[in-house]
């Protein structure tokens, strides 16, 4: 049963970067859906499958990125006169 669901995995991380390589080089909008769609699908079950610590490795990584847009900004409440 593992062995299958690596298979699975396997073609599916295949048809994702085969898909998107086509795409690349004859500009078709199938090619790039088909990608799109197989990469949230192998993404999906990669989480699904991973172990506890991976994700709190992710989880720890995405709080320790601080994006400019997002961080709070100083207002001055007091004028000095």
């Amino acid at each position: 049963m593992m062995m299958m669901i690596s298979l699975f995995m396997m073609l599916l991380f295949l048809t994702t970067i085969i898909s998107a390589f086509i795409y690349q080089r004859t500009n078709q909008d199938i090619h790039l859906v088909l990608a799109i769609f197989t990469a949230i699908i192998f993404f999906v079950c990669a989480l699904a499958m991973a172990h506890w610590s991976i994700h709190m490795f992710a989880l720890l990584t995405l709080l320790c990125i601080r994006i400019p847009f997002f961080n709070a900004k100083t207002v001055n409440i007091y004028e000095e006169i």
